[in-house]
């Protein structure tokens, strides 16, 4: 198997179980011990480290198709390495996140949306404008708006970050 496609399965996998078991574990605590962590930082911190995640895997998977290419790689096939595991991350995660809004906690989009509700009426807004911003939340947290998020979140960032890494890792005899 392609050290690109390696990466890619590895780095998606440990991505969308981390997201799975992150939300789920630290929002189960959160109730439990009454913590009060609203659920927007839960999922903003968990989605952050999951970025995070993206990035080494990237790294890794370029410093390796590097290593067998007897520490040699181009800048356009550092890039290309990591677009190939971002795009293969971004599916997995998509199809992860689709496992987590529908089978696991089909409740999601309402939870995260009542959520939602509950700090707005916290910060004093108005009812008018409460009712207002309510559709657009549910809309984001719907099932195909965390599906499609994740997948184009996850390659936009691993592409970015492809070209960034491409740069340092790139053998600068050849590019």
């Amino acid at each position: 198997m392609k050290p690109s496609v390696k990466s890619g399965l590895y780095t998606g996998l440990l991505s969308g179980l981390w997201l799975l078991s992150c939300f789920t574990i630290v929002s189960w605590f959160n109730s439990s011990l009454h913590l009060e962590i609203p659920a927007w930082r839960i999922r903003a911190y968990s989605g952050l480290f999951s970025i995070l995640i993206l990035v080494v895997g990237i790294y890794l998977g370029t410093r390796e198709v590097r290593r067998q290419n007897s520490s040699s790689i181009t800048y356009r096939e550092a890039v290309k390495t990591g677009i190939i595991i971002s795009v293969i991350a971004g599916v997995l995660v998509a199809l992860f996140s689709l496992l987590y809004c529908t089978v696991i906690n089909p409740g999601y989009a309402a939870y995260m949306a009542k959520e939602a509700e509950k700090a707005m009426i916290a910060a004093h807004e108005s009812p008018e404008k409460i009712n207002l911003q309510m559709d657009k939340i549910k809309k984001e947290f719907s099932t195909l708006s965390q599906v499609s998020m994740a997948l184009i979140g996850q390659i936009v960032v691993g592409t970015i970050s492809s070209l960034i890494i491409g740069i340092f890792i790139r053998d600068k005899k050849q590019s």
